[in-house]
């Protein structure tokens, strides 16, 4: 546990308030981060997890595809992976993988994918389980009728977890007939660590960076607009 100290002569200054923006711009989430008073020395005190100091390398099998070389590789790695795809075509499989990959999916999510169906059952293994229409067949299961991709398996445990956390009742979707749960409320701290997570979580999901929605927000508080001026041609025709 690494532990560092906050402290500002002016005693107007909300200390907690800076050590929460700085806990903020590093990404770390909140449950793994403690901020308290520091009553005896002054200032606040800031504890971090030494999970989230320590530099480590993506993994390859959850990061986020976005380039086509990225695509490229991460078929060949499930092809190793998986032998029902040693009968498909290379083509085909990186056609039908992309559509996934755009929707967020990574490498581990496919590879759940092709051996379990959408409600969690296993997809049958071995002879006569193989070729292109086999793994359409199983991808097909994690689409919607209308042919929308659904969300993965660590998807949908990461919004799971964000709704956990942000405190919903937690017979949400159950039956009527089912005990009611005494309804809980969140508290701001709690609120404010699903928010990181969601923000994470589309972060990860999108080909958009920080940066460029940092550049965006700086950019668009800087147009004006005229106000009280018609385009031409806009006249009403009587």
């Amino acid at each position: 546990m690494a532990e560092f100290r906050i402290t500002c002569d002016d005693d107007g200054f909300d200390l907690r308030k800076l050590a929460a923006a700085l806990t903020e711009s590093q990404g770390w989430p909140r449950d793994q981060v403690s901020i308290w008073e520091n009553r005896g020395g002054g200032g606040v005190v800031v504890t971090v997890d030494d999970a989230l100091l320590t530099h480590r390398e993506p993994d390859p099998l959850t990061r986020p595809m976005h380039t086509l070389s990225d695509v490229h590789k991460a078929c060949e790695l499930l092809r190793r992976r998986d032998p029902s795809l040693r009968g498909v075509d290379f083509l085909a499989l990186r056609a039908e993988a992309a559509r996934f990959f755009s929707a967020g999916w990574s490498i581990a999510d496919l590879l759940h994918a092709l051996s379990h169906r959408h409600d969690g059952a296993p997809w049958p293994r071995g002879e006569g389980y193989q070729g292109i229409e086999w793994l359409e067949h199983r991808l097909r299961s994690w689409k919607t009728p209308n042919g929308d991709i659904r969300p993965s398996v660590s998807q949908e445990s990461a919004q799971l977890r964000i709704v956990g956390r942000s405190g919903l009742p937690d017979d949400i979707g159950m039956p009527d007939d089912e005990p009611v749960a005494p309804r809980r409320t969140a508290t701001p701290e709690t609120a404010r660590a699903a928010a990181d997570d969601a923000r994470r979580l589309m972060r990860a999901g999108t080909r958009t960076t920080s940066d460029a929605l940092g550049h965006r927000e700086r950019t668009a508080a800087h147009i004006t607009r005229p106000t009280g001026r018609r385009a031409p041609g806009s006249d009403d025709q009587r």
